[in-house]
């Protein structure tokens, strides 16, 4: 029988203090709830070694001097708060996902914005916007990017907060962005009158105009003129503090003054990919503290793209290198990346859909189908869409393992004035009312030609009535 005390461990190396090794002896600790054990009851834990073995003496940290408040696990304090993230929370055209609350920035196209689910393009995410036939409507979206990357950067004048990198040979395409709206003419004339109005003269400080402005008002609150415009404006504009996030463009006119190199940087596509993506490393860190969008216009177009990288070895490296490039700067940058799925092997297009978070396809509408709906829409051409809008991967949901594939419930139309995209309906064409219309108008035709006598039938020598009413009027 042994009288040695159970806490004593049996053939201890030279020079241990008794009791549990691994442990000093006054701070002991019990063993966590649930934590494993050994045959011999024994608990395993921290400082637990072979029986026999000697254990160099470690110090258990004391649970009870921790604290929950005011406790930075990270070991991070105020200042170690990169000055990207510090940038990005006060840029205009920044602002948290609805959805995700992901900082999300505008593509430029409102309708394209609602159609992601953020109000914009999440930072650190790409968007691949296919188009079938050989059409170029994604060309204007392109432009509508670059458009706003543009007016991010001439927010502040005195400060520059955006660059728009350019991955293209065309650098026309910088020249021919879309402007601003201003609104109609009828709009313009009346800002320049009321610019007119509001500067200090002598028939201004007579009221005369206040009271003309009162009395219009009042006229437009009787007839609800206001009604229909204030509904429009709402759908359109910016959301509570973010006035500057997002623009309405013309695509009739051109942004003046032309964009310069503080706006944007061309890298020519036809250089090897390694040169390709050095120079977009050194572009971007040569603005540190802007917000980065890439754009890549007519991804693998004949003209600009030379013949080896039309081969799945050579086009795959360089976009996963641009990607791995947004990741990297996944605070403050983004990639819009357009192509014609046309002319491209179909296995080539679903290996680079794999490497982008967003994809959304055009597809335009036939000649035939268009006929139609310049039919069926002949007193409201504005409403003619021009094809439908297909929706494969939304960023961030899509990673999540959601499925957000949409197909053929959205169509897009290129109006006179934006792109827009809005909900797919198929027109009623109204033909059977104008056939219905058509016979009716014949049958009447048909009721008074048999009700007319005929000139060869009988003849009615009765004109007792006709020769009396002459002679009267002739009396």
């Amino acid at each position: 029988m042994s009288f040695r005390k159970r806490s004593e461990v049996l053939n201890r190396g030279v020079g241990q203090p008794s009791g549990v090794p691994g442990r000093t002896p006054t701070n002991s600790l019990r063993a966590p709830i649930g934590m494993q054990r050994s045959i011999d009851g024994a608990p395993r834990g921290i400082g637990r070694a072979p029986v026999g073995r000697s254990v160099p003496d470690s110090t258990v940290p004391n649970l009870n001097n921790l604290s929950l408040r005011n406790n930075n696990p990270a070991g991070l304090q105020g200042s170690d708060i990169s000055p990207e993230s510090e940038l990005i929370e006060n840029h205009p055209g920044v602002r948290p996902s609805p959805a995700t609350s992901h900082p999300t920035t505008s593509t430029g196209c409102f309708d394209l914005d609602k159609l992601l689910l953020h109000s914009g393009l999440p930072l650190g995410n790409t968007l691949l916007l296919e188009e079938m036939g050989s059409t170029e409507f994604n060309s204007i979206i392109s432009k509508l990017f670059i458009a706003q990357g543009v007016v991010y950067n001439r927010t502040e004048p005195t400060k520059n907060n955006t660059h728009t990198i350019l991955v293209s040979l065309n650098h026309g395409l910088a020249k021919d962005i879309p402007g601003i709206y201003k609104g109609s003419k009828r709009d313009i004339k009346k800002s320049k009158i009321s610019e007119e109005e509001s500067k200090v003269t002598v028939q201004n400080i007579t009221g005369h105009s206040s009271a003309q402005r009162s009395r219009d008002l009042k006229i437009a609150w009787r007839y609800g003129l206001n009604d229909k415009k204030d509904a429009d404006a709402e759908e359109s504009a910016p959301v509570g503090d973010y006035k500057n996030y997002n623009h309405q463009f013309d695509i009739t006119t051109r942004l003046m003054p032309l964009p310069t190199s503080t706006d944007i940087t061309f890298i020519s596509p036809a250089q090897p990919i390694k040169t390709i993506l050095s120079k977009l490393l050194e572009t971007i860190e040569k603005h540190p503290k802007k917000l980065i969008r890439i754009v890549i216009p007519s991804l693998l177009h004949p003209a600009m793209y030379p013949p080896n990288m039309f081969k799945l070895q050579n086009i795959i490296p360089f976009l996963h290198g641009i990607r791995s490039t947004v990741k990297q700067y996944s605070q403050r940058s983004v990639l819009l990346t357009t192509l014609s799925s046309d002319i491209l092997d179909p296995i080539i297009i679903s290996q680079m859909e794999n490497l982008f978070d967003s994809v959304i396809v055009l597809e335009p509408f036939e000649q035939e189908m268009l006929q139609f709906l310049e039919r069926a829409y002949k007193t409201q051409p504005n409403k003619v869409q021009h094809g439908l809008v297909h929706i494969k991967k939304r960023a961030i949901f899509s990673d999540f393992g959601e499925m957000h594939v949409v197909k053929s419930e959205w169509a897009f139309k290129n109006g006179r004035k934006k792109f827009e995209i809005e909900e797919w309906g198929i027109p009623v064409e109204d033909e059977d009312a104008e056939s219905a219309k058509k016979d009716k108008t014949d049958d009447v035709l048909n009721t008074v030609d048999l009700n007319v006598p005929s000139s060869h039938g009988d003849h009615d020598h009765n004109h007792s009535s006709t020769s009396n009413t002459k002679i009267g009027i002739d009396f």
